[in-house]
Parts: structure tokens; C-alpha cells; sequence
């Protein structure tokens, strides 16, 4: 939910479009602006995609006929960012539903379409590979796979983490990590790979990690959403007060 969307898009020759039933993230705008609400693919036909009315914790983003959309979902190994507009929109069963165009045009993305969130959490890891582990890597690395580490959050994002730890890791590392969201459904566990370690130039005996999650189950990736989009409102909320 980057409100920049500095997502980095490749064309593919291979466009699948989302399943039937499948979960979607929705992006208002042709461009701009990130996923912030949900919904599901509900029938398909030769020219038009349906689906439900994208909605988050309730609340169901207002649409017209013309309304240019984004559907972010992941398929064949990837992820996936499907343009689209609204053709109609209607009810169905006492649910709104959409019907979109189906369009070709269909691209490959890299996640980095999240917003980073500032927030201090408890976070534990578990080192699953060293770089000096790999195969080619220095075998003398005294450096142990499965160590434990301790840290502290400095922001999250729907497809990363940043922490500080007085732990030692590495550009390329991979790790576990597990942290736990207040409110929002308990720990979340993910694989991850650490893509730039330095040290802290206010605390030179720690180091801070930023980790892009790796096969991140789709619940535990809308639950993190979820706790950002809540803590983004808290966070406005107190500076409003503090304005006053």
C-alpha cells in the first residue's frame, strides 16, 4: 500500500489470469497508489471477469461504470497485476457484484508495492542458510545454520520486514522469521532473505536487517494489511490530536 506504488513491472509472455474463487488485492486507478482493499474472482467469461465488491474490514470502496481498477493476485509462480475497468456494476443474491473487462493487459511484478509502517515489535529468527553456507560459499564461516536470534522491529511492510539486532547476518541470508501482530490473529511465521544488513550508525554494536518475505502464505500477508492499515489510522489519528 506504498501511496508512491514504485512497483517494478515486467511484460511476460505468459498473462494467467487469476482462478475462480481466488482471493484478489485491489488497486484503484490505472496507476498510482497500492492495493488497500479485497475481494474474489466469482466468474469468468469469454470478455468479462466478475467479481465481488472489493471491500476491507467491511468497509466497500464506492465504484462507478468507467472505473479504472488494478487486481493483484499470484498465479504460476508469480505475481500478477491485471488492468481492468468496471463495465457494470450489479447485484446479485443481495451482493455487489462487478463485472470488468477482461484485458490482455496483464504483467509480471515485483512486490514492492507495500508500505513501510513504523512499528516496534518483539520479532525472533531462525538462520536457515548462511551465504558462507551456500555451495561455493567459505566452508570455514564460523558461522552456524539454525542459530536464534532476537530483535526489534523498525518498520513492517506487506512484503518485508526491517529489524535491529545485536546478532550478526548477512546481505543473502536466509532466515525465519516470527513476530507477533497485536489485534490481528497472533504470530506470523515466513521465510525470508536478508537483502542488506549494515551497521547501526547510532548504536555501532548492532545491526539493522531489511528481509523480503519468501512463500508467505496469502492469509498471513492480508493479516499484516490488515494490522498496517489499522496502525496507519492510528497513527493519523494521533497527529490530528496533537495539530490541535
Amino acid at each position: 500500500m506504498n501511496p508512491g506504488d514504485t512497483s517494478t513491472v515486467t511484460a511476460s509472455t505468459a498473462t494467467p489470469l487469476p482462478r475462480l474463487n481466488q482471493r484478489l488485492e485491489v488497486a484503484l486507478g490505472d496507476r498510482g497508489g497500492s492495493a488497500e482493499y479485497f475481494s474474489r474472482l466469482v466468474e469468468e467469461t469469454a470478455d468479462t471477469l466478475r467479481i465481488s465488491a472489493p471491500e476491507f474490514e467491511g468497509e466497500v470502496v464506492d465504484l462507478r461504470e468507467g472505473s479504472a481498477l488494478r487486481l493483484w493476485y499470484t498465479q504460476a509462480g508469480g505475481y500478477w497485476c491485471l488492468r481492468t475497468v468496471v463495465r457494470t456494476i450489479y447485484e446479485q443474491d443481495g451482493t455487489t457484484m462487478l463485472e470488468l473487462a477482461r484485458t490482455d493487459d496483464v504483467h509480471r511484478a515485483q512486490r514492492r508495492n507495500h508500505v513501510r509502517v513504523d512499528v516496534s515489535l518483539l520479532l525472533h529468527a531462525r538462520v536457515e542458510q548462511h551465504v558462507g553456507e551456500s555451495e561455493g560459499g567459505d566452508a570455514t564461516a564460523p558461522r552456524i545454520t539454525g542459530e536464534r536470534i532476537k530483535a526489534v522491529t523498525r518498520n513492517i511492510s506487506g512484503g518485508g520486514v526491517n529489524f535491529r539486532t545485536s546478532d550478526e547476518l548477512r546481505d543473502g541470508d536466509r532466515i525465519v522469521v516470527t513476530f507477533y501482530l497485536p489485534e490481528h490473529g497472533g504470530d506470523i511465521t515466513s521465510r525470508a532473505k536478508v537483502v542488506h544488513a549494515h551497521p547501526d550508525p547510532e548504536r555501532p554494536e548492532q545491526t539493522i536487517v531489511a528481509c523480503r518475505f519468501e512463500r508467505m502464505a496469502i492469509t498471513d500477508r492480508e493479516r499484516i494489511i490488515r494490522f498496517l492499515f489499522f496502525r496507519q489510522r492510528e497513527l493519523a489519528g494521533r497527529k490530528k490530536v496533537i495539530s490541535r
